[in-house]
């Protein structure tokens, strides 16, 4: 059954779609946040009346219009992990989201926009979306790393001119989101507070950690950083087997970036800004 696009400029109808997902996930009704500034509607994407997703239409100076696809499944996900799970796009997951850029890119054209950006990782929906639709990424503002703790060994870049001790501080049961915090700090030998931390989340098989709120670090280098990542990547292989993957969201850090690299995670995703051009027929 093919896609059926709705369009609607009531003020209600994120709350009403919101509250539409939450009823058929079984999550809790969303709260009315009022009216967003400059919202100028919002296209829902059904197929045989079930909601697949919607995207906001922002109108921002310049004739710019910005848009947020969101797919249901994984918005439903993005709830019970607490962030988003940056796995790659699924064809179903494709179809939905280009659907949604294109459509919101023709409500926005015939609104008098020239230009509609949106945001993504390359490998994710609106990444494929930006692909599909000749879109250009006009600037990166984050990056995903990922490692393995079975198979993972430490590279031999992990060696420190100065002795270093990396300990686990806690493992514990966590309620939100529910799962288990792990959380290890670095020592140096005359020091009693940890010189950085790392705080880690994990929920089923996957790990993860935002890196601007997830690391604390002062005075450390990235070689340092690096010891303590590849202590979280041993302390989960050993203290919590279900971790199958580790995610790192790194927010353009220049230090943690080179720490993760030294550590040898994979660089997997990249987070972009798209624009579309929006031309305006005559």
């Amino acid at each position: 059954m093919d896609l059926a696009l709705e369009w609607d400029r009531h003020p209600g109808t994120g709350l009403r779609l919101a509250n539409e997902l939450a009823g058929a996930a079984g999550l809790a009704v969303a709260e009315d946040l009022g009216p967003a500034p400059g919202r100028l509607g919002i296209l829902a994407v059904r197929r045989g009346g079930e909601l697949l997703g919607w995207a906001a239409l922002t109108g921002a100076a310049n004739q710019l219009a910005l848009t947020e696809p969101v797919y249901t499944s994984r918005y439903v996900r993005r709830i019970q992990l607490g962030h988003y799970d940056f796995e790659p796009a699924t064809d179903a997951e494709d179809a939905v989201v280009r659907a949604l850029v294109a459509g919101a890119a023709k409500q926005a054209r015939a609104l008098g926009y020239r230009v509609l950006r949106w945001r993504g990782t390359d490998v994710g929906p609106e990444g494929r979306a930006a692909a599909a639709l000749g879109a250009v990424a006009v600037g990166e503002y984050a990056r995903v790393w990922t490692a393995e703790p079975r198979t993972w060994r430490a590279p031999m870049a992990l060696t420190f001119a100065e002795p270093v001790d990396c300990v686990l501080h806690a493992l514990a049961e966590s309620t939100e989101p529910p799962g288990q915090a792990l959380v290890v700090a670095l020592l140096t030998p005359g020091v009693v507070d940890p010189v950085a931390s790392v705080a880690t989340s994990v929920i089923g098989s996957a790990a993860y950690i935002d890196a601007a709120e997830g690391f604390t670090y002062q005075d450390v280098d990235p070689g340092g950083l690096a010891a303590l990542v590849g202590a979280v990547i041993t302390e989960l292989h050993d203290q919590v087997p279900q971790a199958l993957v580790l995610r790192v969201f790194e927010h353009d850090d220049q230090c943690i970036r080179t720490a993760l690299a030294t550590a040898g995670l994979t660089l997997s995703a990249r987070c972009r800004d798209y624009e579309l051009a929006l031309r305006i027929a005559n």
